[in-house]
């Protein structure tokens, strides 16, 4: 039997009805166009093996384009629709999980490089460069490589490293270039404005391991500490970009000794300070986290399973403050500019 259970209606209506037991069917010459026999298969769901998922077919924008870019767009390679849709501020896509996901999750805060390819997808074009100064298990590699970018990434652990060369020979990825030692440190090593986009998702503020090589975890860690870190680290950011562009950073909030800590709002902060502008935020849940009876069934305590992924731009151009004093100008002030 080669044909779907519902196709049903494509065939020739049988005017017998079958008493033989349903083993006699393989052998039946009515088998093709019996109708009790398709219904007995749609009961029980028989259906052909699906095709495995072509990663990249479905990976985001990377599918055929038949359409032509706007000559006005200078940011990437988008779509009107694809453009709006990307600008909603709140999203949480099923994502799936491939493109080395059995070693990669070994990682405390593995990220999917389906998130990460729609960040670089808007910010930059084919050929650009991102980088990535706490790059884990690379997704953020893996997404620039399947999207024709170059990248840098930045690890102080082996283990990662070793793990994303792993993925990229598993499943045939071309690999960038990943560097193993503390970015605070290696990212003086990038060009001065040679970079197109900048993806931060900071280590664990109350594991200085993560971020100060030779540190311990302290349970007393001073987040002031923390973020002394993180200017050095997005003032380099600052100096490697081109002007104009974009850097995002992945914020979660944290609870600690009892207390939900808000920590977002100090990243915005100190990268006001390193000289970028907020341009805004997009919250994505990540339907992946598992849920855990924290507090059950005595007190409240939240499960965290969205980040807020800072928008940050390097200065801003004379036509954007134009655009944006229109904006914010009553209707008649604005028509006038």
């Amino acid at each position: 039997m080669t044909q779907d259970a519902g196709d049903i209606e494509n065939f020739e209506t049988v005017s017998f009805h079958c008493r033989s037991p349903i083993h006699l069917c393989p052998t039946c010459s009515h088998a093709e166009k019996c109708q009790d026999l398709l219904n007995i298969l749609r009961i029980f769901k028989l259906k052909e093996k699906e095709k495995p998922f072509d990663f990249m077919t479905n990976f985001p924008f990377l599918e055929q384009r038949t359409f032509k870019v706007d000559s006005r767009n200078k940011m990437n390679e988008l779509s009107s629709a694809e453009w709006l849709q990307f600008s909603r501020t709140v999203f949480s896509p099923k994502l799936p999980k491939m493109l080395g996901h059995e070693l990669r999750r070994a990682h405390p805060e593995c990220k999917s490089p389906h998130v990460m390819g729609q960040l670089i997808s808007f910010f930059t074009k084919r050929d650009d460069l991102v980088i990535d100064p706490f790059a884990g298990t690379g997704a953020t590699l893996i997404a620039a490589a399947l999207l024709g970018r170059d990248a840098v990434g930045f690890e102080t652990s082996p283990r990662w490293v070793d793990l994303y060369y792993q993925a990229c020979k598993q499943h045939t990825i071309p690999r960038r270039k990943m560097v193993e030692g503390d970015c605070s440190v290696l990212l003086h090593n990038v060009s001065k404005e040679s970079v197109d986009f900048a993806i931060i998702d900071p280590p664990n503020p109350m594991n200085p391991s993560e971020w100060a090589p030779g540190a311990e975890s302290s349970p007393g860690v001073n987040l002031d500490s923390f973020f002394d870190f993180m200017l050095r680290v997005m003032n380099q950011c600052y100096r490697t970009l081109k002007d104009q562009k974009y850097m995002a950073v992945f914020s979660r909030n944290l609870y600690y000794k009892g207390r939900y800590i808000y920590i977002t709002p100090f990243y915005a902060s100190v990268a006001s300070e390193a000289g970028f502008t907020l341009k805004g935020e997009k919250i994505w849940e990540n339907l992946g986290e598992k849920l855990r009876p924290y507090g059950y069934p005595h007190t409240y305590i939240p499960n965290i399973v969205h980040y807020s992924i800072l928008i940050f731009r390097k200065t801003e151009s004379a036509e954007e403050v134009v655009e944006e004093k229109k904006i914010k100008a009553p209707r008649g002030e604005a028509d006038k500019s």
